[in-house]
């Protein structure tokens, strides 16, 4: 752990996790339950959802409300067409966190600013720190440009925490987060779980499927692979990540967990054979901490999952397949497949 991650003791952290899904704020419970072991104390700023699933992982902290991004997605366009339509609006919350920060610290005496993928969440007054995996943003067009931008934006902070290892040879996000020597202080802080490899139990599932991410992929996804699941002999738990009632009925086979804590995903973990889930940096980091296996589906349009399930299948041996081509075949296919 670089020296920075180290020397945070005894002081007061406000942290912002970025809502887009909810793995900006999954890896922040364990970077906020290690730096409370250092005697630290932590205000969170986040959004209702957030906060719900936070106040389930987490003792100790204080919450304050905070806006979300609120990038709308489609199932017409990829994101990054979207994304390129909504700059106007994301460099207008961006202006608007940051004013938020600047009115928050006015009040209230802190420390020490940790963003995870918020660009406007930073001060000059305090020491603030940038989360994120991405420097080398892949983007299908206007790469260099969007890069620029991105480490415009990063450099506004002190610190850029990466969670992966600084050892190429072990890197969990491949190239994405090369700096190249555009940022002078990036620290990288070793991967970020919620959860701890165990043993595993006895077998109670065939799969276990987690659904993640932003609608309407996500309810296209989970339509897809319960009517590959629908009339077979597989036990199949499927975690969907939402409390949106599902209007189809399920079969018998499949066993629904709307929302799961750390708690019940652990406990998925330890009594299933194979995983199906996105190729999303926090949910692949918790794939590795545990030491599993997995189907990953990348989200239609997200150059960065896309790209993650291309490198963790050519360097880990992972199987990968894209949405659109799943069927009852394809996951017939994986399911009889062996993994090591």
């Amino acid at each position: 752990m670089p020296s920075t991650y180290l020397n945070l003791f005894d002081k007061k952290i406000l942290i912002a996790p970025l809502d887009w899904g909810m793995g900006h704020a999954a890896r922040c419970v364990s970077l906020v339950k290690k730096l409370q072991q250092q005697n630290n104390h932590f205000t969170i700023a986040c959004t209702t959802q957030q906060k719900q699933f936070l106040q389930q992982e987490l003792n100790d902290v204080e919450y304050v409300d905070l806006f979300g991004y609120n990038i709308n997605y489609s199932n017409l366009f990829p994101l990054w067409v979207k994304i390129l339509l909504q700059l106007p609006k994301l460099c207008f919350v961006v202006r608007r966190e940051n004013k938020w920060l600047t009115d928050y610290l006015k009040g209230n005496k802190i420390d020490v600013v940790i963003s995870d993928n918020r660009f406007g969440f930073y001060h000059k007054s305090v020491e603030s720190i940038f989360i994120t995996h991405q420097l080398n943003i892949q983007a299908p067009v206007f790469n260099n440009m969007i890069n620029r931008i991105n480490t415009s934006f990063i450099k506004k902070y002190n610190t850029c925490w990466i969670p992966d290892y600084e050892e190429k040879e072990k890197r969990l996000s491949g190239s994405l987060s090369d700096n190249n020597k555009q940022l002078a202080t990036v620290e990288f802080i070793n991967p970020l779980s919620r959860f701890e490899k165990s043993k595993f139990i006895q077998r109670k599932y065939d799969a276990l499927v987690l659904l993640s991410g932003p609608e309407p992929q996500r309810s296209l996804l989970e339509e897809k692979l319960v009517a590959a699941f629908t009339n077979t002999n597989y036990i199949i738990a499927l975690v969907r990540g939402s409390n949106i009632q599902i209007e189809k009925k399920i079969p018998s086979n499949i066993h629904i967990i709307d929302m799961a804590s750390s708690e019940q995903l652990q406990k998925l973990f330890n009594v299933t054979c194979k995983i199906i889930c996105r190729s999303g940096y926090s949910t692949l980091m918790d794939l590795h901490t545990l030491d599993l296996k997995a189907l990953l589906v990348p989200t239609p349009g997200q150059t960065e999952q896309k790209y993650l399930a291309i490198y963790w299948k050519e360097k880990f041996g992972y199987a990968a397949i894209e949405q659109k081509n799943i069927t009852r075949e394809s996951i017939e296919a994986f399911m009889k497949r062996e993994l090591q």
